[in-house]
């Protein structure tokens, strides 16, 4: 099972997802990501739920007290639509969610795409 997933707080997320960026600048690897929105309370329990249907690189960090992301290093846009349909099976809950593949944009505008949909 999968255990990959980070709780503390959304500047961890932040370091994390600079960290996939920069190496997309500089050796040109691809990644993506997913933004889940998760009933209020719920993150710390959905977190490693979420992450079990995920592969070992993956990671689920906290974003928002209500979101988290899940940072997905060596996938496309398919990739990544896939793992959100995996997120959104893995538990009984209404969320929310957005994918974005990274185009060479910045953190601010690969969020702005991954906006959370019902």
């Amino acid at each position: 099972m999968n255990r990959r997933f980070v709780l503390p707080g959304p500047d961890v997320g932040r370091l994390m997802l600079d960290r996939l960026i920069a190496e997309g600048v500089r050796y040109g690897r691809d990644f993506a990501l997913v933004r889940i929105s998760v009933p209020l309370g719920s993150a710390d329990a959905v977190a490693p739920l979420l992450s079990a249907c995920l592969r070992d690189a993956d990671v689920i960090v906290r974003w928002e007290a209500d979101e988290l992301l899940a940072l997905l290093p060596a996938t496309n846009r398919p990739g990544a639509e896939r793992a959100a349909q995996r997120l959104r099976e893995a538990v009984d809950l209404d969320l929310k969610l957005g994918a974005a593949h990274w185009v060479g944009d910045t953190a601010y505008d690969l969020l702005a795409r991954a906006e959370p949909r019902s």
